[in-house]
């Protein structure tokens, strides 16, 4: 029985498990039989609490049972995509060159920003391009083609939340791995009854008394120090100064050390969300603390093109204009925000072409806030 997890995030983007969904299948279309009680218990606790955003990793849910539950915005969350690409690249390909460029090539399949008809047909020109990469490609026409067109479909559609809680939702499955996946338990592993007590009491009771240690500042010396050290979290304490970041050759950044003041850390592709370090961390394939600092820079320098899913989505609200939905409100809200953006993409089409590049518009640079919730596959 797959095992899915509510995250909410708080004011230092750390994910905090509020409930866990145990259903029959993998199938996200059953969310419609939990996710209104689940609303009502929320409100019945305060009425006040309003959901800012709701974030989803996977095409299959019913994306208007949770709007209608929550009268909110609901993003896409793509961590367990680029995380499951990156760790098979890792394990498959040993030339650090061909891993850059096969990650860049499967970012532009993600956010179908090439100039081919469809999502398989972009696939199908990566497949040419590395066909000597036959491990990997063995591994992707198996578990990734059948469904690359739904996630293609659903990018195009639906706005998709940035490296902040990414970092967070990495923070927690890790940990969450740690403790269930630890071979002591080894023999309880097929049990539903042991999977539901360890997550109740053993779990659930560490980031209880990480909050309790927190409010109170009792028993501070048993604090987990994990709980305040994700990746985005650890990227804030990076300071600028230690980024070394050519403007006018975007290619590569380097982040200096923050332990071994002589090392610094090589970026490829930076300020993309298919960035890759030459750190540990990031060679183990996770989000490491590097990538999100040089991307804060880029965003905050606006010296990096807009991320592949802020390009998408701005697109998506322009072809509103051309083909207008038959919902009256819906057709107001679109035309009011591709009007308000048009001559924005206009002018950051000018710019671009000069290496300059104007703000992003904040609903759209911002993909995230507080009250978010998160419901997360456990892989």
């Amino acid at each position: 029985y797959p095992l899915s997890t509510l995250l909410v995030f708080d004011s230092s983007r750390n994910a905090i498990p509020v409930a866990w969904v145990i259903t029959s299948s993998l199938t996200g279309q059953d969310i419609h039989k939990w996710v209104g009680s689940l609303a009502e218990r929320l409100r019945t606790k305060d009425s006040r609490w309003r959901l800012n955003a709701f974030l989803v990793d996977d095409p299959s849910f019913g994306f208007s049972a949770i709007r209608d539950a929550f009268q909110c915005r609901v993003l896409l969350c793509v961590w367990h995509v680029r995380r499951a690409w990156i760790r098979s690249l890792l394990k498959t390909c040993c030339n650090i060159d061909v891993q850059r460029e096969m990650f860049k090539h499967l970012g532009w399949i993600l956010y179908s920003s090439r100039s081919v008809p469809n999502a398989m047909d972009a696939v199908q020109e990566f497949m040419e391009v590395f066909v000597d990469q036959s491990a990997f490609m063995d591994y992707f026409k198996s578990q990734w083609s059948p469904y690359i067109e739904s996630w293609v479909s659903c990018i195009r559609s639906l706005p998709v939340a940035g490296p902040e809680p990414h970092a967070a939702i990495e923070s927690y499955h890790r940990r969450l791995k740690y403790k269930l996946f630890n071979d002591q338990y080894a023999n309880f592993w097929p049990r539903i009854d042991w999977l539901i007590h360890t997550l109740t009491t053993e779990f659930h009771s560490l980031y209880w008394l990480d909050q309790y240690t927190v409010e109170t500042g009792y028993f501070s010396n048993l604090r987990d120090e994990s709980f305040s050290t994700n990746a985005w979290y650890q990227a804030l304490h990076i300071p600028d100064i230690d980024v070394i970041l050519d403007e006018q050759n975007l290619q590569v950044a380097k982040v200096i050390s923050q332990t071994d003041r002589n090392l610094a850390y090589t970026i490829w592709n930076p300020g993309s969300e298919f960035s890759l370090c030459d750190c540990h961390w990031s060679n183990l394939g996770n989000l490491c603390k590097h990538v999100i600092k040089v991307a804060m820079m880029c965003k905050n320098r606006q010296v990096a093109r807009p991320l592949l899913a802020a390009q998408i989505y701005r697109q998506t609200l322009l072809s509103l204009l051309h083909n207008p939905p038959d919902d009256p409100v819906v057709l107001d809200h679109a035309i009011l925000c591709t009007t308000r953006l048009q001559q924005d993409v206009k002018g950051w089409e000018d710019l671009s072409n000069s290496g300059l590049l104007q703000q992003l518009p904040p609903e759209l640079n911002s993909q995230m806030a507080d009250n978010t919730l998160l419901f997360a596959r456990s892989h």
